[in-house]
Order: structure tokens, then C-alpha cells, then sequence
């Protein structure tokens, strides 16, 4: 099977053009074709079956993809959808996908599923009509989390019968060796947070907490705040000096070490296997690639209690979810598992086996198949009934 996959894809920094690149790389395991249509500033020299044409700036953003994916010939179109991918001239919902994705169902020359990346709870007006439309255009769309499938009627006013759920899957690794002596941290008890920082992640609000949850744990237990702020993004360039000074004022900033940067995949399991506890306090939040990729490495987790972390805490049995903005339940948590290496050893465990039995991605991959032929099965279904009403209506 080919299918075109329509995305952003590595170097850029991204976490969907990583979530993709690894589950494309399970697809092509399993002897499918997957060429790769993504953004300008992806895909590497010499690169095959990458086709890094898109540009949100350009007006004509939906001809470039429409004309490149017919060149490509698919027998499936598959669209990883987050509203930051698609932006065009300020927040226009990714709208610049809509008119390819009408001629696409008109056609019908092959079918088009679309992941969506970023569904919560409550979507705004111009989420829904997005998620809306979208949805009556493609053949399948796939959510990551029972409760996104299960909030969207509330947000678009009606039952959809075309959405599926596939969890955001997993690499199967091992913690690299020697991780927390290769950061200076040998023999170190670690609690550590890793990603882009954002508003929404909490990251100063535990680094303020730092100070007292220190005093109740040995002296072997660090710290660490992994990422930066994302380039052109106006809540990170906001955060990053909050982090920092809040850091800087910490009574304990000794036993706090700071790993700043934009991460190769292979640095950042680096410092993800040096974690003996990964901390994700968000305020708020779809689901989690990081969370995914502690559950890979072994490392069990402190989240708050919101939507997909919630759900990945229950279904794992690997960690624990906190009450939203509950400082106290939040400090409780993370002091109670690190002074307990038993139940951390215990939770750990639990990583292993849902990686394994649930969501390794060559079992996502799988998944996705199965979906591509339902979704060939239904636009066959479609057509049939587009030539009954022509006939009837001749």
C-alpha cells in the first residue's frame, strides 16, 4: 500500500515530526510505501520519498499539496492534523486545508484519514467548525484518547461515525546506559521535566515548589528542567525567564541542573533515561508524546490529572495523576515516589508491559492499516451511493 503522509517531519524540532517519523518508520516495516509530504524545512540531504514543499506563508499552500500528492498517486492520503502545523496568516484554523480536502472527497480517488492531534474537552468555536467540516470531508478520523471520541459530540453538535481511537504509540528501547553519569549525575535520585517550555506546562510552578519538597528529600535528589523555548513561539520567549529566575532564586538551585536546548532524538533519551521520575504538572493538555516516551524508557510519571494524562496514568498503572493546580497533592506525589523505590521500581515495571502489550509502534502500525482498508471499504460505499442518487435523480 502507498500512502501519503502529510505532515511535519524532522529536523524540524517538532513533536509530531517525531510521532511521525517513528510511526511511519513501523508502516514501511511492514512493506508499505509511505512518501512523506512536509513542510520546507523537512527532510534531510539525499533523503528519499520526502517531499518538503509546503509553506504556510505561500497563497497557494493547498495547489502545492494537491498537485504533490497527485504526483504521488496514493492509495491513501494521511493527514496529521495540530493547528499550529497548518497556520496561515494568524490563527486561521488550519482553513487552508479544507479546500484541498474538498476536492479530495469530490474526486474520490483515493481515501483521506486524518489524525487530530490536538482535540480536548472543550474545543473553541473556530476548533469546531475545523474538526467539523474536516471530519464530513475525510473518510476516518482518529483521535488518540477514549474521552477525546467521546466529548466530540458535545463540541460539533453531532455524532460522528467515522471517528476511531488509536493511542499515540511507543518506541520499544532501552534506557541508555551510563545516561546519568554522561550528565554528571551519577549516583543521583532524579526528578526531571523535559520539553518545549510553555505557559502550559507548569515548569516554573515546580521549580517554586523545588525548595520545599527538597528539604523532605535526601540530598541525593535532583532536579533537572530539560528543553527551551521554541523559536518564534510568544508564551515560550514569556516563559523562559520565568524559569530561569525562578531557578536562580531557589534555595536548593544546587541540586538543580538545567539541560537547555532543542534535543536530537537520541540526546533527548538521553536525558529522559537518566530520569528516575518525570514530572509533567501541565494546566492543561490533550495528551503527551513526552509521557509516551517515558513510558518507552521505563520511567514512570507524576501528571496532572487533564484529559489524555489522565487516561495514559489509568491505563498503565505507571505513575500517578494529581488534581489540577493542587500544589499540595502535586509536592505529596513526587516526595512520597521518590522516597519509595519499590513502588517507583513497581510503576516502572508497569511501563514496560504497556509499551509491550499496548502500544509498541509496530502494534500501532497494525492499527493503522487496518483503518486504511476501512477507509478504502467506505469511500467505495460512498461512491456507490453518489451513483444511486445520480441515477435516481436522472
Amino acid at each position: 500500500m502507498k500512502i501519503a503522509w502529510v505532515s511535519s517531519w524532522p529536523p524540524r524540532p517538532c513533536g509530531i515530526a517525531t510521532y511521525s517519523q517513528e510511526l511511519v518508520s513501523a508502516i514501511r516495516n511492514l512493506g508499505n510505501e509511505v512518501p512523506i509530504v512536509c513542510h520546507t524545512d523537512g527532510g534531510t540531504k539525499g533523503e528519499s520519498d520526502v517531499y518538503p514543499v509546503l509553506d504556510n506563508k505561500s497563497s497557494n499552500f493547498d495547489d502545492v499539496l494537491y498537485d504533490t500528492v497527485s504526483r504521488i498517486k496514493p492509495d491513501v492520503v494521511h493527514i496529521q492534523h495540530e493547528y499550529g502545523l497548518y497556520v496561515r496568516g494568524g490563527n486561521d484554523y488550519s482553513a487552508g486545508l479544507l479546500r484541498v480536502l474538498f476536492r479530495w472527497h469530490t474526486e474520490a480517488n483515493f481515501p483521506v484519514v486524518i489524525t487530530f492531534h490536538s482535540v480536548t474537552s472543550a474545543l473553541d468555536r473556530g476548533q469546531r467548525f475545523f474538526t467539523d467540516i474536516s471530519l464530513k470531508l475525510a473518510n476516518v478520523g482518529i483521535v488518540h484518547e477514549e474521552y477525546q471520541w467521546t466529548n466530540l459530540p458535545l463540541n460539533i453538535g453531532r455524532v460522528p461515525s467515522n471517528v476511531y481511537v488509536i493511542a499515540h504509540g511507543a518506541k520499544e528501547v532501552k534506557p541508555i546506559k551510563n545516561a546519568k553519569q554522561k550528565l554528571g549525575l551519577e549516583g543521583k535520585k532524579v526528578v526531571g521535566i523535559i520539553g518545549w517550555w510553555e505557559p502550559n506546562k507548569g515548569i516554573e510552578r515546580l521549580v517554586r515548589l523545588w525548595d520545599k519538597m527538597a528539604e523532605k528529600m535526601g540530598e541525593d535528589v535532583y532536579l533537572v528542567v530539560a528543553g527551551d523555548a521554541r523559536l518564534g513561539s510568544a508564551g515560550g520567549q514569556i516563559t523562559k525567564p520565568r524559569v530561569l529566575k525562578a531557578i536562580d532564586e531557589s534555595k536548593y538551585k544546587g541540586r538543580i541542573k538545567v539541560i537547555m536546548g532543542s534535543f536530537t532524538p537520541q540526546r533527548y533519551d538521553q536525558i529522559l533515561s537518566a530520569f528516575d521520575l518525570l514530572v509533567l504538572p501541565y494546566s492543561q493538555a490533550s495528551q503527551s508524546g513526552n509521557l509516551a516516551h517515558s513510558f518507552a524508557l521505563g520511567v514512570p510519571a507524576v501528571v496532572t490529572a487533564l484529559e489524555g494524562l489522565k487516561s495514559q496514568i489509568e491505563e498503565s498503572g505507571a505513575g500517578i495523576a494529581v488534581p489540577p493546580g493542587n500544589d499540595y497533592e502535586l509536592e505529596r506525589a513526587i516526595v512520597g515516589l521518590m522516597g519509595n523505590d519499590e513502588l517507583r521500581k513497581h510503576y516502572a515495571e508497569q511501563t514496560q508491559k504497556y509499551v509491550t502489550n499496548e502500544i509498541k509502534w509496530s502494534i500501532t502500525a497494525v492499527k493503522h492499516l487496518r483503518i486504511y482498508e476501512y477507509a478504502k471499504e467506505e469511500m467505495h460505499k460512498e461512491l456507490e451511493i453518489r451513483m444511486t442518487d445520480r441515477r435516481v435523480h436522472l
